[in-house]
């Protein structure tokens, strides 16, 4: 199996018990998301090609304790949603659920494993493998080979050219590039912030359509910044992260935001440039 960079993906099958539809719908979404990794995630079904690796258990449904006693499961790596956890629960999570907590602990598990298995079951300091070397490129089909060089300027409708944009950057150089970008896709109402206060105080005036927000902000830490810019009304219909240490969990929190995309720094710009279409074909 490739993802959409051409690039050799694990599939790894998680047998999942209990939940309700929306946490069901919002974990396989997840799981769609994942597919873009290295790591991919799907749910087990009789019909799977492999055995399950893992059992994701909502420990407050009525199947926990059933499944939980089924000698079947006793190789699978237990993962536990809620109180009451069995002892051999490798990870717990309670509620209310973060979903990107969650597959960035089985990020951290496989590779534990992983590593453990080549270096004797080394013990491993887990800080260390939260940070992935790709990112979800969310919703879009981007071209990784895209030309680079600067292209014509895209025939948008007039209402296009209107649409409001915050750039979020502490760097000037970066604010500016993002800037001339922006003019190359018609996207001319550009309002800047190079702090996350200030950002905030400027959604919450005015509306935007677009903010592409840096991870790496120095007065708010990217998760709050998120949670806020959630809670801010009205949303931006659309945004988009950049960052040079963005993980895949900064991605799928960013999704749960309204993130259409992720790009890492240094910016390709054939990436940006993608995004921004999207931007005005929404």
């Amino acid at each position: 199996m490739t993802n959409t960079g051409g690039e050799a993906v694990k599939r790894i099958f998680v047998k999942v018990f209990g939940f309700d539809d929306a946490e069901r719908h919002t974990l396989n979404t997840v799981f769609r998301l994942s597919e873009t990794q290295p790591t991919a995630y799907a749910l087990w079904t009789p019909s799977a090609p492999e055995d399950a690796d893992i059992a994701l258990i909502d420990g407050d449904s009525w199947e926990a304790a059933l499944e939980l006693a089924n000698p079947a499961h006793d190789h699978l790596k237990l993962i536990w949603i809620g109180s009451n956890a069995p002892d051999r629960a490798i990870l717990v999570f309670r509620r209310p659920l973060q979903w990107a907590a969650v597959v960035e602990g089985m990020d951290k598990l496989l590779a534990r494993a992983v590593l453990g298995a080549a270096a004797g079951d080394v013990d491993l300091d887990l800080d260390l493998l939260s940070e992935s070397t790709a990112l979800l490129d969310l919703d879009l089909d981007v071209d990784a080979e895209a030309p680079t060089a600067p292209s014509p300027l895209d025939t948008l409708p007039p209402e296009a050219e209107q649409a409001r944009v915050l750039v979020v950057e502490s760097d000037l150089g970066a604010r500016l590039y993002l800037r001339a970008r922006l003019a190359m896709a018609r996207l001319t109402q550009v309002d800047e912030a190079a702090t996350g206060v200030e950002a905030l105080k400027l959604m919450q005036a005015q509306p935007y359509k677009l903010v592409i927000l840096d991870m790496e902000m120095p007065d708010i830490e990217h998760r709050e910044m998120l949670k806020r810019i959630g809670a801010v009304r009205p949303a931006p219909e659309f945004l988009i992260l950049t960052g040079s240490k963005l993980s895949p969990a900064d991605a799928i929190r960013g999704w749960f935001a309204g993130a259409r995309g992720s790009l890492r720094k240094p910016l390709h710009p054939g990436k940006l440039k993608r995004l921004l279409r999207s931007v005005n074909a929404g």
